[in-house]
Order: C-alpha cells, then structure tokens, then sequence
C-alpha cells in the first residue's frame, strides 16, 4: 500500500461514519493481526470451570460458558504481557497478513487485533472456532465459551459495546482439543471513525501502521465499493 493512499482511506472512514446505513466491518478471517501459537499444550487440564475436569480439556466436546477469565500462569513465558501492555510483545509474537485459521491440534493460539479510532459506536465480534474461545478487551476479560462440533460461523458472538477515541486492543485465546480446527471472525460497528496512524504499534511489528490500516479500514474498502 502507498504512503499517499493513508490520508485518503482516513477520510473516507469519516464519512462512512455520517452515511452508512449498514454495519461497517472492521475485521474480517481474510484480515492481518498478531499471532502466538507458542502455547502449545501448556494449558491442558490447567484448571476446572463449571463442573468439568479442565477448562482446555484434551477431549471432551461439552458446551460451557466462562463467566470468569481461564488461568494463563502456565502460558505466562509464552504469551508475555499482551494482557497488560500490548504495545510490548515478546518475540513469540508474528504479524500475520493472514490470520491462520488452523492450528496445530491440541494446543491454543493467541491472537490479537489493534484499533486506533476517534470513536465507534455499538463493536459486536463474532466468531466460529473449534473448539473455544476467550476474550478481552484491553486487558479486561469479555468472556469465553465452548461448544462440540467444528467452527460455525458466529456461533460466538460479544457485545463489545462502544470504543473511546484512542487505541484498543482486542485479544483473543482459541482452543482446540480434537483432531481438527479452524478460525472464523467478523467484527463490525455501526459507525467508526478511524484515527490518525498510531505512533506506537506492538513491538515485533512496528514497520505495520501501514497493514494496520489494512485490518482495521478493510470495513471501509468494502464501504466504497458498494
């Protein structure tokens, strides 16, 4: 993407802000975003939720509801701080043009998506993921579920509510205990207005403002096409 292009994308954010009748999509499977699959089994059977034997079983297809966040102490090396301060990954984290949406099974990924906004009204992320997902944002936990089957498309689905002009992150874990896996995501809002470029972006990908616009406008290219 050329440096000149930025400026035009940023205006055309604030005007899909004043006239789209229809949700803006923010980021969709196809998206880049960072990536962790570092965790591998670490997590496995670390800790009981709900009457089950483990919250990140390595079988068991139950449908569960996590109302509080899943201890990571065991992944704590793996995933560094991107709860705490995101702007700071550790090395086990890529930037990923694609975010992959297999894995390898049995084992949990990381992943992470980065917004910098003047503001967006009523963020709603929905997901398919075989077998589970965890969510937080900025930090602060959202919630988690499980479900038997493969991923279908949003069968996970979060009321992210609106989001203060600055930047935010949304960070997700995915579990996976069976033979297969996959990833899906859509995140929309009604109305987004995209930010200048941050000046800070996560460590291991600080040459990205350019495929953050990408991500986090991708609502926006497909605003102007219609």
């Amino acid at each position: 993407m050329k440096r000149y292009l930025l400026p035009r994308l940023l205006a055309l954010g604030c005007l899909a802000t004043a006239t789209s009748l229809q949700a803006v999509v923010l980021v969709q499977t196809s998206d880049p975003g960072f990536y962790n699959d570092s965790i591998g089994t670490v997590l496995n059977q670390t800790a009981a939720n709900g009457g089950e034997t483990g919250m990140f079983p390595i079988s068991n297809d139950g449908s569960f509801t996590y109302n509080t966040a899943p201890d990571l102490t065991a992944a704590a090396s793996a995933l560094g701080n991107w709860l705490t301060n995101p702007l700071s990954l550790n090395s086990n984290w890529t930037y990923e043009t694609n975010i992959p949406n297999t894995w390898i099974p049995g084992t949990e990924v990381a992943v992470m998506y980065q917004f910098n906004t003047l503001g967006a009204t009523n963020v709603v992320a929905k997901f398919g993921v075989d077998n589970g997902i965890f969510v937080w944002l900025d930090g602060n936990y959202i919630g988690g579920a499980r479900a038997g089957g493969h991923a279908v498309p949003w069968e996970y689905q979060y009321n992210i509510g609106n989001l203060s002009a600055g930047t935010h992150f949304l960070q997700l874990l995915l579990e996976d205990h069976g033979g297969s896996n996959g990833y899906l995501v859509e995140i929309t809002a009604d109305t987004y207005t995209p930010g200048p470029p941050p000046s800070s972006v996560p460590e291991s990908g600080s040459f990205l403002v350019f495929g953050f616009a990408l991500a986090f406008l991708g609502g926006l290219r497909r605003f102007v096409r219609r």
